[in-house]
């Protein structure tokens, strides 16, 4: 008797200590939770808007109620119980006994509002916030769909507020009368960071670690979020292989090593996403430690000796480097918590490089023979060795050459299991992690003659299609001026191909932010993107917007898309 009351005393402290809600089964129309479980919910979200400027994901405060089964709630659901708890104590003063539960949908997108992240000077009254609310539970009621934004009278004048504000100002009263068991004369907005998962526009940037170094890290980021920034991809290990924090395992370090530890402080509290940006095929520290894991490239002519690179590293090759890699990552995940893990130049630099014996290894484990692999040398040298053609190699892929074809699937292949190695490891660590990375940008396109695609298979290895299986969201660096291209390419081609080959994650556009792009420019590629559904842009980059014509244009055009 005593071991079965010890083993249920233990499920039932399982039970409070689990981190979610806990809820009847959510998918029967008879659930419903009690008014003191909506003022917890409420109490979960508020409290944590009010250290982080972050709406959750989902509600992770826990309570007992006897008889039930464990359950979270999403954020959209909690919206609507906070809001029809509010309706009805604002009709009697009473507290409600319960609230039916009622599964909510995300709406296709937000609506920026009057009453938006960045403005947040007026204020209404208790009756006014009330009135707004039975319209958004009437809304829901009718469509089972969250409102991409919610209308509010105010002194006779109709507004709009945006979701950002409209959720945690409804969590925070529902904490005061929780508190206090009634309600203030007045409203007082607050804000928060929208959800990723929700479709919202993801508004990010590219920062170099120096350029917080250089300008102060709390500064700097307090500027970039006055943009409008949502997201923050900060560098931390560079293609120099230095590191910006005070790593224990790293061989290398940038002159500030509190880079990082600042900006995951500032990031953490302030509503912004922090993503941590590594470099991954290029590192000149271990590069010099470990001459021996440098990157083989084809011989100039033939006959000669296999190239080695300077400071891109053989990651088919070389263990140590992936377990040294990893270590970063570990590192950086379990003392820092950033929201995502960004992966850049993770491909080959070109056709031309990942030809050692690793790679040709593989190529005869699935089934090339030596004579094949004889014909690539050939060609390869024809195409980039001394005098090559830069034609030749491309040519052979899309004339569906089968050999040349393999060799281009084994190096995708080669690519994808190094970004899932790396990506898994990072998400057994921490497995709610936002996973991107910046892709060039040939692959993705939809150029109707295929030939910009076989560029980029053929060059670097990226299959889109097979990133989007991976990661969370996907970044073409569609810089367009750097290839000679006007403004419609970024989403005539590249956007268009990217969606394309992405559908289950999010496309979020990469914009060249630096010369000779204006402001101007770069406001109109911004518009054109997010109004031709990319899920976000990222502009690189932070050091050349600030203090430069680009940052008044950029920061208006993004403050117009929630």
């Amino acid at each position: 008797m005593k071991k079965i009351l010890v083993t249920v005393l233990v499920g039932i402290l399982l039970t409070v200590l689990a981190g979610c809600f806990v809820i009847k089964q959510a998918d029967t129309t008879n659930d419903s939770l009690s008014g003191d479980d909506v003022l917890l919910i409420a109490k979960a979200i508020f409290d944590q808007v009010n250290s982080t400027q972050k709406l959750p994901e989902e509600c992770l405060r826990t309570w007992q109620v006897k008889g039930e089964s464990v359950d979270r709630i999403k954020l959209a659901d909690a919206s609507y119980l906070m809001a029809k708890f509010l309706v009805e104590f604002c009709g009697s003063s009473q507290k409600p006994t319960g609230i039916k539960y009622l599964p909510v949908e995300l709406p296709n997108g937000f609506e920026t509002g009057d009453l938006g992240l960045l403005d947040l000077d007026a204020t209404c009254t208790t009756a006014e916030f009330c009135s707004a609310v039975s319209n958004f539970v009437s809304d829901i009621e009718k469509t089972k769909v969250l409102p991409s934004s919610v209308s509010i009278n105010i002194n006779n004048l109709q507004r709009e507020i945006s979701l950002d504000v409209f959720i945690p100002t409804l969590a925070k009263i529902l904490n005061d009368i929780n508190g206090t068991g009634t309600m203030a004369n007045e409203v007082t907005f607050c804000s928060a960071l929208l959800p990723f998962s929700w479709p919202a526009k993801i508004k990010a940037v590219w920062v170099w670690g120096t350029t917080l170094a250089n300008s102060g890290v709390e500064q700097t980021l307090q500027r970039i979020k006055e943009l409008g920034v949502t997201d923050v991809l900060l560098l931390v290990k560079g293609t120099s292989g230095t590191v910006n924090w005070p790593s224990k395992v790293a061989l290398g370090f940038a002159s500030d090593t509190t880079v990082l530890p600042k900006a995951a402080q500032y990031c953490k509290t302030n509503g912004l996403r922090l993503h941590v940006w590594f470099v991954c095929n290029q590192d000149e520290k271990f590069a010099n430690t470990y001459p021996e894991y440098k990157m083989y490239g084809i011989p100039k002519v033939q006959g000669g000796e296999l190239q080695r690179a300077g400071k891109s590293i053989d990651f088919v090759g070389s263990q140590t480097y992936r377990e040294y890699l990893k270590s970063l990552i570990a590192e950086v995940i379990e003392n820092y918590d950033p929201d995502g893990l960004h992966f850049d130049y993770i491909r080959y630099p070109t056709g031309a490089w990942g030809w050692g014996p690793a790679e040709l290894d593989r190529a005869r484990e699935n089934g090339l023979s030596e004579s094949d692999i004889e014909y690539l040398e050939q060609l390869a040298i024809q195409t980039w060795g001394t005098g090559g053609d830069n034609q030749s190699f491309i040519n052979a892929y899309l004339s569906d050459d089968a050999t040349v074809t393999k060799w281009v699937e084994l190096r995708s292949a080669n690519v994808l299991d190094f970004l899932n190695e790396l990506s898994e490891y990072a998400k057994h660590i921490k497995p709610d992690l936002i996973v991107s990375a910046a892709l060039m940008p040939e692959p993705g396109s939809s150029d109707p003659t295929e030939r910009e695609r076989a560029f980029g298979l053929v060059h670097y290895g990226q299959n889109y299609e097979s990133f989007g299986y991976t990661c969370e969201m996907i970044i073409p660096m569609a810089y367009h001026r750097d290839y000679g291209k006007d403004i419609t390419w970024i989403t005539d081609t590249i956007l268009s191909g990217t969606k394309e080959q992405v559908q289950q994650n999010k496309v979020v556009v990469g914009l060249q932010g630096y010369s000779p792009v204006t402001g101007d420019e770069l406001s109109q590629a911004v518009k054109n993107c997010l109004d031709k559904n990319a899920d976000g842009v990222c502009v690189f980059r932070a050091g050349t917007v600030l203090d430069t014509e680009r940052e008044t244009p950029l920061k208006e055009i993004l403050r117009q898309y929630k």
